[in-house]
């Protein structure tokens, strides 16, 4: 698997119960790509996981949504062995998710795409990534002149135009 095809789904740092579970912490748990049978894919987040440095193909033996989700991977059965794989980056091909609806798109699109100044349609740079501060969806702008987050919300991204690869934000000014 080609890793640049890779598109972080989560994390997880902690176990669950006895018999080898995982507390998945998602981006987006309400329409997650992740069934039974599904491969996930498992980075290392530290060196103290086990997991190759290479990643780690894993299929989800069984997957809960609710407060908290969690999975159990087929042949990962013993509380000692989740313990020593975590903490580690839960990724899925973005070539597998599912079609998005007429006029919308997945965020991880935005990574790599042109960024202008609305109102001069000056390059201010490029997204470089993106998180989640459970508030918002914050985009992180890298450009030669300046870096800067900024809230992925109408008033400082007015408009997206994922077709011709370019946004267009208002740059938050300082008082």
């Amino acid at each position: 698997m080609d890793k640049d095809s890779l598109i972080i789904l989560g994390v997880c740092n902690k176990p669950h119960g006895i018999r080898g579970g995982f507390t998945f912490v998602l981006e987006n748990s309400q329409d997650s790509v992740l069934s039974k049978g599904t491969s996930v894919y498992l980075f290392p987040s530290s060196p103290a996981s086990s997991i190759s440095s290479e990643g780690e193909e894993h299929k989800i033996e069984k997957i809960s949504f609710g407060n908290k989700t969690i999975a159990y991977l087929k042949d990962v059965t013993d509380r000692n062995v989740t313990e020593s794989m975590i903490p580690f980056e839960i990724k899925f091909p973005r070539d597998q998710f599912p079609e998005a609806e007429e006029g919308e798109f997945y965020i991880a699109d935005l990574v790599g795409i042109e960024v202008l100044e609305f109102g001069t349609d000056e390059l201010v740079g490029k997204v470089s990534d993106y998180y989640d501060n459970s508030v918002q969806t914050i985009l992180t702008i890298r450009g030669a002149k300046q870096s800067f987050d900024i809230p992925f919300v109408e008033n400082f991204v007015p408009k997206v135009d994922v077709e011709a690869r370019r946004i267009w934000v208002v740059i938050p000014k300082l008082i």
